[in-house]
Protein backbone atom coordinates (compact mmCIF):
# COMPACT_ATOMS: atom_id res chain seq x y z
CA UNK A 1 0.00 0.00 0.00
CA UNK A 2 1.39 3.82 -0.68
CA UNK A 3 0.38 5.79 2.03
CA UNK A 4 0.83 9.54 2.25
CA UNK A 5 0.76 11.13 6.01
CA UNK A 6 0.62 14.48 6.68
CA UNK A 7 0.83 16.68 10.13
CA UNK A 8 1.16 20.11 10.97
CA UNK A 9 3.65 21.60 13.58
CA UNK A 10 0.89 22.73 16.14
CA UNK A 11 -1.81 21.13 15.98
CA UNK A 12 -2.98 19.79 19.49
CA UNK A 13 0.19 20.77 21.64
CA UNK A 14 2.25 19.08 18.79
CA UNK A 15 -0.13 16.22 19.14
CA UNK A 16 -0.16 15.55 15.43
CA UNK A 17 3.38 15.41 15.20
CA UNK A 18 4.36 12.90 17.66
CA UNK A 19 0.96 10.49 16.27
CA UNK A 20 1.95 11.48 12.92
CA UNK A 21 5.81 10.39 13.24
CA UNK A 22 4.43 7.29 15.58
CA UNK A 23 2.32 6.26 12.75
CA UNK A 24 4.74 6.67 9.77
CA UNK A 25 7.09 4.57 12.26
CA UNK A 26 4.42 1.42 12.33
CA UNK A 27 3.75 1.82 8.46
CA UNK A 28 6.64 1.27 7.06
CA UNK A 29 7.51 -1.06 9.89
CA UNK A 30 4.59 -3.30 8.20
CA UNK A 31 6.64 -3.10 5.05
CA UNK A 32 4.19 -0.25 3.54
CA UNK A 33 5.65 2.21 1.35
CA UNK A 34 4.92 6.09 2.95
CA UNK A 35 5.39 9.91 1.98
CA UNK A 36 5.75 12.00 5.18
CA UNK A 37 4.03 15.43 4.74
CA UNK A 38 5.24 18.19 7.35
CA UNK A 39 3.94 21.82 6.43
CA UNK A 40 3.88 25.16 8.34
CA UNK A 41 0.64 26.12 7.15
CA UNK A 42 -2.25 24.20 5.74
CA UNK A 43 -1.47 26.02 2.40
CA UNK A 44 1.94 24.39 1.79
CA UNK A 45 -0.09 20.63 3.45
CA UNK A 46 -2.40 21.46 1.19
CA UNK A 47 -0.50 21.77 -2.08
CA UNK A 48 1.88 18.52 -1.20
CA UNK A 49 -1.15 16.15 -0.25
CA UNK A 50 -2.61 17.08 -3.46
CA UNK A 51 0.21 15.96 -5.80
CA UNK A 52 0.53 12.83 -4.12
CA UNK A 53 -3.22 12.23 -4.49
CA UNK A 54 -2.76 12.81 -8.10
CA UNK A 55 0.03 10.60 -8.04
CA UNK A 56 -2.28 7.70 -6.60
CA UNK A 57 -1.82 7.29 -3.06
CA UNK A 58 -4.36 4.29 -2.00
CA UNK A 59 -4.19 6.24 1.23
CA UNK A 60 -3.87 9.83 2.73
CA UNK A 61 -3.96 9.82 6.49
CA UNK A 62 -4.13 13.27 8.75
CA UNK A 63 -2.75 13.62 12.07
CA UNK A 64 -4.41 16.23 13.83
CA UNK A 65 -7.08 18.66 14.26
CA UNK A 66 -10.85 19.19 12.09
CA UNK A 67 -9.16 21.68 10.11
CA UNK A 68 -6.47 19.15 8.88
CA UNK A 69 -9.12 16.51 8.15
CA UNK A 70 -11.00 18.81 6.33
CA UNK A 71 -8.21 19.58 4.02
CA UNK A 72 -7.41 15.80 3.48
CA UNK A 73 -11.70 15.33 2.70
CA UNK A 74 -11.41 18.26 0.37
CA UNK A 75 -8.20 16.83 -1.75
CA UNK A 76 -9.34 13.34 -1.52
CA UNK A 77 -13.21 13.95 -2.75
CA UNK A 78 -14.14 12.51 -5.66
CA UNK A 79 -10.72 11.03 -6.06
CA UNK A 80 -10.86 7.83 -5.19
CA UNK A 81 -8.15 8.16 -2.46
CA UNK A 82 -9.39 7.07 0.91
CA UNK A 83 -8.97 9.23 3.63
CA UNK A 84 -7.50 8.22 7.09
CA UNK A 85 -7.83 10.27 10.05
CA UNK A 86 -5.61 10.29 13.76
CA UNK A 87 -7.49 12.95 15.65
CA UNK A 88 -4.72 15.20 17.07
CA UNK A 89 -6.75 18.00 17.68
CA UNK A 90 -8.53 20.55 20.33
CA UNK A 91 -12.05 19.15 19.20
CA UNK A 92 -11.74 16.04 16.75
CA UNK A 93 -15.47 16.85 16.16
CA UNK A 94 -15.47 14.65 12.93
CA UNK A 95 -13.32 11.37 14.25
CA UNK A 96 -16.04 11.75 17.41
CA UNK A 97 -18.63 12.23 14.28
CA UNK A 98 -17.33 9.00 12.46
CA UNK A 99 -16.49 6.95 15.78
CA UNK A 100 -13.06 6.68 15.14
CA UNK A 101 -10.86 5.86 17.98
CA UNK A 102 -8.81 8.81 19.19
CA UNK A 103 -6.13 6.44 21.41
CA UNK A 104 -3.40 6.66 19.35
CA UNK A 105 -2.43 2.88 18.93
CA UNK A 106 -6.06 2.23 18.26
CA UNK A 107 -6.74 5.00 15.68
CA UNK A 108 -2.90 3.94 13.95
CA UNK A 109 -4.64 0.54 13.39
CA UNK A 110 -7.68 2.06 11.48
CA UNK A 111 -4.99 3.16 8.82
CA UNK A 112 -4.24 -0.68 8.27
CA UNK A 113 -6.89 -2.55 8.98
CA UNK A 114 -9.79 -0.23 8.04
CA UNK A 115 -12.88 -0.33 6.23
CA UNK A 116 -13.22 2.36 3.68
CA UNK A 117 -16.54 3.90 4.16
CA UNK A 118 -18.60 6.06 1.55
CA UNK A 119 -20.20 9.46 3.05
CA UNK A 120 -21.11 13.06 1.91
CA UNK A 121 -19.13 16.06 1.99
CA UNK A 122 -20.33 19.32 2.08
CA UNK A 123 -19.67 21.69 -1.45
CA UNK A 124 -18.37 25.44 -1.52
CA UNK A 125 -19.19 25.94 -5.29
CA UNK A 126 -17.98 29.65 -5.16
CA UNK A 127 -15.01 28.25 -3.69
CA UNK A 128 -14.62 25.00 -5.45
CA UNK A 129 -13.84 23.46 -1.95
CA UNK A 130 -15.57 20.78 0.35
CA UNK A 131 -15.74 20.47 4.06
CA UNK A 132 -16.26 17.09 5.76
CA UNK A 133 -18.11 18.43 8.46
CA UNK A 134 -19.88 21.53 8.95
CA UNK A 135 -20.20 25.02 7.84
CA UNK A 136 -21.21 27.60 10.59
CA UNK A 137 -22.75 31.45 9.51
CA UNK A 138 -23.89 33.31 12.38
CA UNK A 139 -22.84 33.76 16.16
CA UNK A 140 -21.33 30.05 15.17
CA UNK A 141 -18.87 31.75 13.16
CA UNK A 142 -17.81 34.05 15.33
CA UNK A 143 -17.33 31.77 18.21
CA UNK A 144 -15.17 29.69 16.17
CA UNK A 145 -13.07 32.77 15.00
CA UNK A 146 -12.56 33.88 18.64
CA UNK A 147 -11.52 30.08 19.93
CA UNK A 148 -8.61 29.94 17.25
CA UNK A 149 -7.49 32.59 19.08
CA UNK A 150 -6.87 31.87 22.09
CA UNK A 151 -4.20 29.16 23.26
CA UNK A 152 -4.74 25.60 22.13
CA UNK A 153 -4.00 24.59 25.54
CA UNK A 154 -7.11 25.47 26.40
CA UNK A 155 -8.41 22.60 24.24
CA UNK A 156 -12.17 21.91 23.53
CA UNK A 157 -12.77 24.18 26.28
CA UNK A 158 -11.90 26.71 24.00
CA UNK A 159 -14.91 26.73 22.39
CA UNK A 160 -17.19 27.22 25.25
CA UNK A 161 -15.34 30.31 26.58
CA UNK A 162 -15.85 31.81 23.16
CA UNK A 163 -19.21 31.00 23.11
CA UNK A 164 -19.56 32.44 26.69
CA UNK A 165 -17.71 35.71 25.61
CA UNK A 166 -20.39 36.11 22.47
CA UNK A 167 -23.24 35.45 24.32
CA UNK A 168 -22.07 38.27 26.88
CA UNK A 169 -21.84 40.72 23.74
CA UNK A 170 -25.10 40.10 22.72
CA UNK A 171 -26.70 42.88 24.65
CA UNK A 172 -24.64 45.16 22.26
CA UNK A 173 -25.06 44.20 19.22
CA UNK A 174 -28.30 44.30 16.74
CA UNK A 175 -30.09 40.85 15.64
CA UNK A 176 -27.97 38.91 12.58
CA UNK A 177 -30.43 39.22 9.80
CA UNK A 178 -30.27 36.64 7.05
CA UNK A 179 -32.02 35.38 4.01
CA UNK A 180 -31.84 31.20 3.46
CA UNK A 181 -32.68 30.08 0.08
CA UNK A 182 -33.72 26.35 1.40
CA UNK A 183 -33.92 23.88 -2.12
CA UNK A 184 -34.83 26.69 -3.95
CA UNK A 185 -37.27 28.21 -0.79
CA UNK A 186 -36.01 31.64 0.30
CA UNK A 187 -37.37 32.95 3.31
CA UNK A 188 -35.82 36.20 5.65
CA UNK A 189 -35.48 35.78 9.19
CA UNK A 190 -33.51 36.73 12.25
CA UNK A 191 -31.06 34.10 13.66
CA UNK A 192 -28.41 33.76 16.36
CA UNK A 193 -26.73 30.78 15.17
CA UNK A 194 -26.86 28.93 10.96
CA UNK A 195 -25.10 25.85 10.42
CA UNK A 196 -25.27 23.24 7.69
CA UNK A 197 -24.04 20.16 8.80
CA UNK A 198 -23.00 16.10 7.39
CA UNK A 199 -22.12 15.06 11.18
CA UNK A 200 -23.97 15.63 14.50
CA UNK A 201 -20.60 17.25 16.32
CA UNK A 202 -19.29 20.74 15.91
CA UNK A 203 -17.60 23.07 18.33
CA UNK A 204 -15.55 20.58 20.89
CA UNK A 205 -18.19 18.13 21.07
CA UNK A 206 -21.40 19.71 20.93
CA UNK A 207 -24.27 17.22 19.21
CA UNK A 208 -25.76 20.19 17.59
CA UNK A 209 -27.27 18.26 14.67
CA UNK A 210 -27.79 14.96 16.55
CA UNK A 211 -29.57 13.25 13.75
CA UNK A 212 -27.16 14.15 11.09
CA UNK A 213 -26.52 11.30 9.14
CA UNK A 214 -23.05 11.34 6.83
CA UNK A 215 -24.27 9.37 4.47
CA UNK A 216 -27.77 10.46 3.60
CA UNK A 217 -27.09 12.31 0.74
CA UNK A 218 -29.04 15.91 2.51
CA UNK A 219 -27.45 18.47 5.05
CA UNK A 220 -28.55 19.01 8.41
CA UNK A 221 -29.92 23.20 8.60
CA UNK A 222 -30.02 24.13 12.14
CA UNK A 223 -31.07 27.36 12.84
CA UNK A 224 -31.47 28.58 16.48
CA UNK A 225 -33.60 32.41 16.40
CA UNK A 226 -32.45 35.00 18.74
CA UNK A 227 -33.40 34.68 22.52
CA UNK A 228 -31.92 36.67 25.84
CA UNK A 229 -28.32 36.09 26.60
CA UNK A 230 -29.55 34.07 29.68
CA UNK A 231 -31.66 32.32 27.56
CA UNK A 232 -28.81 31.65 25.41
CA UNK A 233 -26.12 30.25 28.20
CA UNK A 234 -28.97 27.80 28.93
CA UNK A 235 -29.63 26.81 25.38
CA UNK A 236 -25.68 26.25 25.38
CA UNK A 237 -26.05 23.76 28.20
CA UNK A 238 -28.88 22.14 26.55
CA UNK A 239 -27.28 21.13 23.73
CA UNK A 240 -24.11 20.45 25.45
CA UNK A 241 -26.18 17.75 26.98
CA UNK A 242 -28.49 17.06 23.64
CA UNK A 243 -31.36 18.36 24.88
CA UNK A 244 -32.01 21.07 22.66
CA UNK A 245 -34.12 19.52 19.49
CA UNK A 246 -37.43 20.17 21.25
CA UNK A 247 -36.76 24.34 22.04
CA UNK A 248 -38.65 26.79 20.31
CA UNK A 249 -36.15 28.40 19.22
CA UNK A 250 -33.98 26.06 17.55
CA UNK A 251 -35.21 24.80 14.06
CA UNK A 252 -33.86 21.51 11.77
CA UNK A 253 -34.23 20.97 8.84
CA UNK A 254 -33.09 18.63 5.91
CA UNK A 255 -31.98 19.66 2.42
CA UNK A 256 -30.06 19.00 -0.31
CA UNK A 257 -28.79 22.64 -0.29
CA UNK A 258 -28.96 26.21 1.14
CA UNK A 259 -27.70 29.80 0.31
CA UNK A 260 -26.85 31.63 3.03
CA UNK A 261 -27.04 35.47 3.01
CA UNK A 262 -25.77 37.29 6.14
CA UNK A 263 -23.91 40.34 7.62
CA UNK A 264 -21.15 41.19 5.60
CA UNK A 265 -18.76 40.79 8.67
CA UNK A 266 -19.49 37.31 9.24
CA UNK A 267 -16.69 35.06 7.94
CA UNK A 268 -17.66 31.13 7.65
CA UNK A 269 -16.27 28.93 8.83
CA UNK A 270 -16.14 24.92 7.44
CA UNK A 271 -14.64 22.51 10.60
CA UNK A 272 -13.58 25.30 12.44
CA UNK A 273 -11.74 27.16 9.98
CA UNK A 274 -12.06 30.43 7.92
CA UNK A 275 -13.96 30.36 4.45
CA UNK A 276 -14.90 33.63 3.24
CA UNK A 277 -17.75 36.31 4.03
CA UNK A 278 -21.32 35.73 3.12
CA UNK A 279 -23.10 35.20 0.87
CA UNK A 280 -21.98 31.57 0.63
CA UNK A 281 -23.60 28.38 -1.19
CA UNK A 282 -23.39 24.95 0.58
CA UNK A 283 -24.40 21.68 -1.09
CA UNK A 284 -24.17 18.24 -0.01
CA UNK A 285 -22.32 15.94 -2.77
CA UNK A 286 -23.31 12.57 -2.06
CA UNK A 287 -20.99 9.35 -1.56
CA UNK A 288 -18.00 11.86 -2.96
CA UNK A 289 -15.35 10.28 0.08
CA UNK A 290 -13.99 7.33 0.84
CA UNK A 291 -12.97 7.46 4.99
CA UNK A 292 -11.12 4.44 7.03
CA UNK A 293 -13.09 3.13 9.75
CA UNK A 294 -12.80 0.44 12.48
CA UNK A 295 -13.13 -2.89 10.69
Amino acid sequence: MRYALAHGRRSGRRGGAVLGEQAVRRLRAEGHDVVEVVGDSLEQVRAACAALVADGVDVLAVAGGDGLVSLGADVCAVAGTALGILPAGTGNDNARSLRLPREPDAAIDVLLTGTPRTVDTLHLSDLDRRVLGSVCCALDARINARANEWLRWLGASSYTLSALVEIALLRRQPPLHYRLEVDGRTRDLDALIVVAATMPYLGGGLPLAPDADPADGLLDLVVVSPVSPPEAVGLLRAIRAGRHTSHPAVHLTRAREVLVEGPPDIVAHGDGEPLAALPLGVRVDPASLRVLTPA
